[in-house]
């Protein structure tokens, strides 16, 4: 016997003996009345009966009148009801099947036996169905309002709590990647700079989303504002680099600066000026075209052009 079983047998017991004693009370009635009758308890017995366990109570109900106990009569019109039953409930039980009522009575007669994880995994597939509210955070009024601005949520589209929080770690792991890149570049770049990092951001996001009283928004966002500027002017200053480098290289380097510098250095010429032109090259070039020296230049021309955009 399966554990459905331990239910039907008792109720299957008390049906075949209320089922005796409408026999007994009902022994002078016609035998068609007294059939149409016993008809009648069998259907309201299964009425409350699962349409998946009506076959076994069936079963049940028949053993309750063997052949041998001299009731041939009885059994016959037990018999002949529960196949009539049988056959009309299966065709109810197919209705029920699309009976929207009938599937959630049956869901809540299953709710209390139903593991936890089982019971979360339904109410998601519901919400998702539309059938009840999703459940989630109770949101505060003017960040949700802001939230939904600012990305143009749709009337009747609302956070997922899940979702929320997996779009939270991806920008985190951008911004947490992007402050350590841009803060270590700066410090190469400038490390006597006087701008410099605040208290480490990964740190100040973790306390103020625990709602630490002494994190503010203001502190977070003021950090994720000096490093919003950092980030740009580094960005920006590629542009400007190539050209202030263009620049310093040509007042340097220009055949008529060049020039200019051989004919202030040399009154007198013992050499052609071409050739002394070249020297001059030769000996700017030694002293300004390093790599180290190079390097250097263009450092420099970041550094400028961010502490001047910042």
């Amino acid at each position: 016997m399966t554990e459905m079983d331990s239910d039907i047998l008792p109720e299957a017991a008390r049906l075949a003996n209320r089922i005796r004693a409408l026999q007994a009370d009902m022994m002078q009635e016609p035998l068609q009345a007294r059939q149409e009758f016993i008809s009648n308890e069998i259907k309201r017995s299964m009425a409350v009966i699962a349409p998946t366990q009506r076959p076994e109570f069936c079963s049940a109900l028949a053993e309750q009148f063997p052949r041998w106990d001299g009731n041939d009569i009885t059994r016959q019109q037990v018999n002949a009801s529960v196949q009539s039953q049988t056959e009309a409930n299966s065709n109810a039980g197919a209705m029920d099947q699309q009976d929207p009522f009938f599937l959630v009575q049956q869901l809540c007669k299953l709710a209390p036996k139903l593991p936890q994880a089982l019971k979360e995994t339904l109410i998601e597939r519901l919400a998702d169905a539309g059938l009840i509210p999703r459940s989630g955070p109770d949101w505060p009024g003017e960040p949700l309002s802001k939230f939904r601005n600012r990305l143009q949520l749709e009337d009747g589209l609302h956070p997922h709590a899940g979702h929320v929080l997996e779009l939270a770690l991806i920008l985190s792991d951008l911004t947490l990647s992007i402050d350590q890149i841009a803060w270590n570049m700066w410090k190469i770049i400038a490390p006597g700079s006087k701008m410099h990092r605040g208290a480490p951001l990964q740190r100040l996001i973790s306390r103020f989303m625990a709602n630490d009283p002494e994190v503010s928004r203001e502190q977070v966002s003021n950090e994720l504002e000096k490093l919003r500027k950092l980030n740009a002017a580094l960005l920006s200053s590629v542009g400007e680099t190539g050209r202030q480098f263009s620049s310093r290289y040509g007042k340097k380097f220009a055949p008529a600066e060049i020039e200019a510098a051989v004919r202030t250095e040399h009154k007198k010429f013992l050499a052609s000026i071409k050739i002394l032109c070249w020297e001059k090259y030769c000996e700017l070039a030694a002293e300004n075209l390093d790599e180290a020296d190079v390097d250097h230049e263009i450092r420099e021309i970041v550094r400028e052009f961010v502490d001047r955009v910042i």
